[in-house]
């Protein structure tokens, strides 16, 4: 699959790190100085330096034979018209857009070329807010800062979790399961609880510790 990541900024390194492992993926990214620190960063990545607003830009990343844009700028203006430019201008079959400020969430949907709006205050607040008090749901939220990353697995029929309690598995320090999504519900997992296959977890945990996490999961 041919990706074109927009922004270098946290959520961009990591899909960055995470996707080009079996993708080709194109970063895009407008401050040199950043660019020039993913490079160092990713040797062999391909991190171009220009304005995803630019139609000329995202062509010369070859935007026109791309399966999937990616838009998480820090500016949610800045991701509409990527968003935009891509499934309008481009017909990019695909489009994912960061909403950096949970207000504007309305504004992503098809209407600006947006399939997928990925709103991550939104995502917690959902999962958690029928589990936790109103002062533990703010601590939970203030917890997006940049070194922490959100990581979602499924239980599948042959996967080690299956049928264990939540209570016999160690997570590896700094990982923290924060939800279990059970056919369309979710709710905080307890330690006699036993997973399920089909069961979606949803950890918060630091950036450095998501291989770790994901080496244990399989």
């Amino acid at each position: 699959m041919r990706i074109i990541v927009v922004g270098g900024g946290k959520a961009g390194s990591f899909l960055l790190g995470a996707l080009s492992r079996s993708h080709d993926v194109v970063l895009l990214e407008k401050d040199p100085a950043r660019v020039e620190l993913l490079r160092e960063r990713f040797p062999g990545a391909h991190v171009r330096h220009g304005d995803g607003c630019e139609p000329t830009v995202l062509e010369q990343a070859g935007i026109g034979d791309c399966d999937l844009v990616v838009a998480v700028t820090g500016d949610d203006e800045d991701n509409l018209v990527i968003s935009y430019l891509a499934k309008f201008e481009f017909g990019v079959p695909l489009v994912f857009a960061k909403v950096n400020n949970p207000r504007n969430e309305w504004l992503f949907n098809s209407s600006w070329g947006v399939d997928v709006a990925v709103d991550t205050a939104g995502i917690l607040a959902s999962l958690v807010e029928e589990e936790v008090g109103l002062g533990e749901l703010v601590t939970l939220l203030k917890l997006q800062r940049e070194n922490i990353a959100l990581e979602e697995f499924t239980v599948d029929e042959g996967s080690a979790l299956a049928g264990r309690k939540v209570g016999e598995l160690k997570w590896p320090a700094q990982v923290v399961l924060a939800a279990v999504v059970r056919e369309g519900r979710p709710w905080v997992p307890h330690e006699e609880e036993i997973f399920r296959a089909g069961d979606r977890l949803l950890f918060i945990c630091s950036s450095d510790r998501v291989d770790e996490l994901r080496a244990l999961l399989g």
